[in-house]
């Protein structure tokens, strides 16, 4: 079955001197595979400075085009166009990042149902116009955040002028507790508090979380901890840890 799909570009490793393995989420087919020859099958048309197959960095834009066969395990592209790379200002690691959890948590049950999603939010980080520095520093944060929404694994927080004080957030379990967890996945009450902040914030509104370096960055680690607990087979994400080496 002939597919033409827009697309997000998830990773690119390359396989032989001649090859490279290539991770889209389609709108059409959810997360795709493919091997793909380098230069002759990758016809860019971007119009980006030059027209080459290293412009396909993660969270790329763009239309394919492939024969879909759904036994096999590697679909073989037949074209490619690149329409935008998202600019993520101070911290280019973010999209990495962002792509890095993206990779691991569409799996094939997601097929392309929250394509829209992610792609007015990429939109919305090449929007440099309306951006700030602490937008493109918090936009991984607010992604992830309403990302779990969409994966259906987001806890039904209470609106936070309903918040009760000295309250442990439990992040096996997904709620609050009056008594200390009996396991290492919980939040103290300081951080806890923070929760149902942090979640009704939105792309408008990001500009307004203050956080520093390294408070942003221990906010990621919870975030990507709670995703390792509520999606099978979620790793530890390599771009968090040298985001980490960065600080």
């Amino acid at each position: 079955m002939f597919v033409s799909s827009r697309a997000i570009v998830l990773n690119k490793v390359k396989h032989t001197d001649h090859t490279f393995i290539l991770t889209l989420y389609t709108e059409a087919e959810g997360s795709v595979t493919f091997a793909a020859r380098m230069p002759r099958s990758l016809s860019l048309k971007s119009r980006a400075a030059s027209h080459k197959p290293h412009l396909l960095q993660p969270l790329t834009i763009v239309t394919a085009e492939w024969d879909h066969r759904p036994t096999q395990q590697l679909q073989h592209l037949k074209d490619i166009q690149a329409h935008a790379v998202p600019q993520f200002g101070n911290i280019a690691i973010s999209g990495n990042l962002i792509a890095e959890a993206l990779y691991h948590a569409l799996k094939e049950e997601h097929q392309g149902d929250i394509f829209t999603f992610i792609h007015s939010s990429l939109a919305t980080a090449t929007d440099n116009g309306r951006q700030t520095a602490a937008s493109d520093e918090n936009f991984p944060v607010v992604f992830l955040l309403k990302l779990a929404r969409h994966l259906g694994i987001a806890p039904h927080i209470p609106h936070p002028s309903r918040q009760t004080r000295d309250t442990y957030f439990d992040l096996i379990n997904a709620e609050y507790t009056a008594t200390l967890p009996q396991h290492k996945y919980y939040l103290l009450p300081y951080d806890a508090r923070h929760i149902p902040l942090m979640l009704h914030l939105d792309y408008s509104t990001m500009h307004l979380l203050s956080l520093t370096p390294t408070e942003r960055h221990r906010a990621l680690r919870v975030i990507a901890a709670y995703y390792r607990l509520h999606l099978p087979n979620f790793p530890q994400l390599r771009s968090l840890e040298l985001l980490g080496d960065m600080l």
